[in-house]
């Protein structure tokens, strides 16, 4: 066949596992689901799934950061994809793949996040108007995309945000209430913030300021303009309302998004923000399950690039992930999940580094297996397609793929196969 006719070919139909009876978005008939003509998630008989428009029940298996800029290189992407049995395109998808494969639109709403460097992470208002502009306008640009695109999983929050006030605080030197009860008296944080306190303390300032050990604010009304410079954080009275009005910013995030989402595309399957896993209050996850439809994890959050770091990654705790689903109510996705293996080239990896790329490929083959025992976990998304290496920090982001575009042949045959054995175990 003639190689451009080859590639048109390649480029203008949607990939499947052979074998399988997918339909056009990867589903599989043979589980068969409630034919909404949009993607939701069932219960059927006791595992959960994702369910395509068709009304096909589906395991999403997939693979994230797919870098492909080149024709060649998207080709080989395409085909790579295929015979590494993934369906699905990951978090982020990139708009060359989206036509091929189905996948989830990556949506950022702050930049309160794990992987920002110091001059881009920040704290936002979000009882303010213009943050709630900013939010709506946001998701109304995804939307544009999303819900005339069937290929369109879902939407995937805000990647890794840092809510727990003890990692936070260690990490960042604030966190989101030290950050409201900052702001000028003038603005809407402060005053929601100001207003609980009274609402906690029932309108007693004798008690509230006994509680803070304040001296120099004579009424509630004052707080607004008070600079609260100086605080035991570590006070128990102070941190368990710290605790309680956290939970009332991100309450107030939610809120913003469910609406707008389902202002703009009112069916769509909304997955929290991306949560890195044994960081986030239990407060906040019962919020995520309040208002998400399934709850995203990243395992994690200890990570290399030293040998030997990393527990979080390279062990499944089936007792964490069932703990989890009871707390939420809700189905999980493990939705980016990275580890790493040494190399001469690249002995400093993010991560955990296993010590070679056997070990790591049998590590996937078990980790993969371990966690569709669970029938609350809807699928599993591995991190990282190509290598990157970043030179600010000298360590390695691991792939499938070498950086010249050669792959690691041990693990990805081991993933090829883990991954068509998952599809045989769930769809026998």
């Amino acid at each position: 066949m003639n190689q451009k006719i080859f590639t048109a070919l390649l480029l203008s139909f949607p990939i499947f596992l052979i074998g399988q009876p997918w339909d056009q978005y990867g589903g599989n008939s043979s589980v068969p689901g409630k034919k909404t003509g949009h993607w939701h998630i069932e219960q059927i008989e006791s595992r959960y799934w994702f369910i395509t428009p068709e009304g096909n029940s589906m395991y999403v298996l997939g693979i994230n950061h797919i870098d492909a800029k080149g024709q060649k290189d998207r080709e080989l992407a395409l085909a790579n994809l295929e015979k590494w049995h993934f369906n699905s395109g990951g978090y982020g998808i990139p708009k060359w793949l989206l036509p091929h494969l189905p996948g989830f639109l990556s949506v950022r709403l702050h930049d309160a996040l794990h992987w920002l460097p110091a001059d881009g992470f920040s704290f936002a208002d979000v009882f303010s108007k213009s943050y709630a502009e900013h939010v709506d306008s946001v998701v109304e640009v995804h939307c544009r995309t999303g819900r005339d695109n069937p290929n369109v999983i879902g939407y995937s929050l805000t990647d890794t945000p840092r809510y727990d006030l003890d990692i936070v605080r260690a990490r960042r030197g604030s966190d989101w209430v030290s950050f409201m009860r900052t702001l000028s008296g003038n603005q809407p944080g402060k005053r929601a913030y100001v207003d609980f306190l009274r609402k906690t303390y029932q309108g007693n300032f004798h008690k509230f300021r006994t509680a803070y050990r304040l001296e120099s604010p004579q009424s509630f009304d004052e707080l607004y303009d008070y600079p609260f410079a100086y605080l035991e954080l570590a006070r128990t009275s102070i941190r368990r309302d710290d605790e309680v009005f956290l939970t009332q910013i991100v309450e107030k995030i939610y809120e913003l998004i469910h609406q707008s989402f389902r202002n703009y595309h009112p069916e769509a399957l909304l997955l929290s923000e991306k949560f890195k896993s044994h960081d986030h209050p239990e407060a906040i996850l019962r919020l995520a399950g309040k208002y998400f439809d399934v709850i995203s994890i990243q395992p994690g959050p200890t990570q290399g690039p030293d040998v030997g770091q990393g527990p979080d990654e390279s062990i499944f705790d089936p007792m964490y992930w069932e703990n989890l689903h009871r707390l939420t109510g809700k189905p999980l996705f493990i939705t980016d999940h990275g580890f790493s293996f040494f190399t001469e080239a690249h002995p400093r990896t993010l991560w955990h580094q296993f010590v070679s790329e056997t070990e790591a490929a049998t590590f996937y083959d078990h980790y993969v297996r371990e966690v569709i025992k669970l029938p609350f976990i809807v699928g599993y998304m591995k991190c990282q397609y190509k290598d990157r290496y970043d030179p600010l920090r000298t360590l390695l982001k691991q792939g499938l793929l070498m950086t010249d575009g050669r792959p690691y042949e041990l693990l990805s045959r081991q993933v090829s196969e883990t991954n068509a054995f998952v599809i045989e175990q769930l769809y026998k």
